[in-house]
């Protein structure tokens, strides 16, 4: 979301598949892979399953879990490296900290005490979780939830580990303590972001519930629309786009990261761009499967660059306008999934940001990256969705 420091480090990739049936019985398998280059040079991997079961009433929720955890070496450090030499990224030779696999049986809850208001539902969470010989974990916080399609979390998460091994320990220590996240359904389409405030750690991640493909389809008109892709900018650098809009009015995150792609030689410098504007838009409705559209936008650009991972050598926030010209529809037809309707858009944005003067001279590579004037163009998915 271009907050943090993009370390590239700690929680370097994860996947779930979560099964829930109509007795409100659910299956998850979560897997993760974490590396620490930054201290103690290790890996290790992490899969569980666990099977809850949710007890609800009107106001109260009572989710109790069981499971196990396996640790150690599973062989995910031969996944990773293939997808870095695909993307041509360093390979990582960190050794695991163990090559045995350990298990941990696993039990915990969650308690949730919450209201609904109008098409708003608040609500306190408490989450509890015991891994045997594993770790230990207490969380608290404050859910917001808006017509079940954004909920934002603000809370606190306390973890404690007895286990020997080293790295899991820092991990520990990296991801806790306050955190602020937030979670999109878009009926096919599922977004998550969360940031632990106090360590600078975050991440974030998307899945799909293919289930929703076969639900009742009920959309009739948009009232507001989630948009979501990437753009491209001349040096061939992904940006993520996050955007909200209502009407006419928008609210745009765009960011990218990792090592710079015109100096792919020294990846041990990492750049972390981001953007936070607001915009205002008028379309040519011409047809609904081809539209035209223009954009005006204005916010504040941030630029970060750490030298070895680590060591801060930008850190500047500046004033920036822009203006995007795009194509809605692109001839082909919506998907429609219950109550919202995928349509996918191009778009290209001239972007111009203010006093960029003393943050371009610091890194030659980076320089390409501060503008003041980038263009960046790219596919979009636009998520209509029907409130009503």
């Amino acid at each position: 979301m271009g907050i943090g420091h993009n370390h590239d480090d700690g929680l370097s990739y994860g996947s779930t598949v979560e099964a829930v049936f109509p007795s409100s019985f659910t299956l998850n398998l979560a897997t993760g892979g974490y590396t620490d280059r930054l201290d103690t040079m290790q890996r290790y991997d992490v899969i569980s399953l666990l099977a809850s079961y949710s007890i609800r009433s009107h106001l109260f929720t009572f989710i109790p879990r069981a499971g196990m955890v396996a640790s150690g070496n599973l062989g995910f450090n031969e996944a990773q490296n293939y997808l870095h030499s695909l993307i041509r990224r360093d390979l990582l030779t960190l050794t695991y900290t163990t090559d045995e696999i350990s298990l941990h049986p696993s039990i915990g809850g969650r308690a949730t005490l919450g209201t609904s208001i109008g098409g708003m539902r608040a609500s306190v969470e408490f989450d509890l979780d015991y891994a045997h010989t594993w770790e230990q974990t207490y969380n608290g916080n404050i859910r917001l939830q808006f017509d079940s399609i954004i909920s934002v979390r603000l809370g606190y998460l306390q973890r404690s580990t007895n286990h020997s091994c080293s790295v899991h320990q820092e991990m520990v220590k990296r991801y806790q303590g306050t955190f602020l996240s937030y979670h999109y359904d878009g009926g096919l389409l599922h977004t998550q972001f969360i940031s632990y405030l106090e360590t600078g750690r975050s991440f974030g991640g998307f899945s799909f519930d293919v289930v929703s493909l076969w639900r009742k389809k009920q959309f009739r008109s948009a009232d507001f629309i989630f948009s979501t892709g990437f753009l491209y900018d001349l040096n061939g650098q992904q940006n993520r786009l996050f955007a909200f809009s209502h009407k006419d009015v928008s609210f745009e995150i765009r960011h990218k990261n990792g090592p710079m792609f015109n100096n792919m030689d020294d990846q041990d410098d990492r750049l972390n761009v981001g953007s936070w504007m607001l915009g205002y838009s008028w379309s040519i409705p011409l047809h609904p499967r081809f539209e035209p559209y223009g954009k005006l936008l204005a916010g504040i650009q941030r630029f970060n660059l750490q030298q070895d991972f680590t060591t801060t050598i930008v850190e500047s926030l500046h004033p920036t306008i822009a203006i995007e010209v795009g194509l809605k529809g692109l001839g082909i037809p919506g998907l429609v999934i219950e109550r919202q309707n995928y349509r996918l858009s191009f778009t290209s944005t001239l972007q111009y940001i203010f006093g960029t003067d003393e943050v371009s001279t610091v890194n030659p590579y980076f320089a390409e990256h501060t503008g003041p004037w980038l263009l960046m163009t790219g596919i979009v998915i636009d998520v209509e969705h029907d409130r009503e």
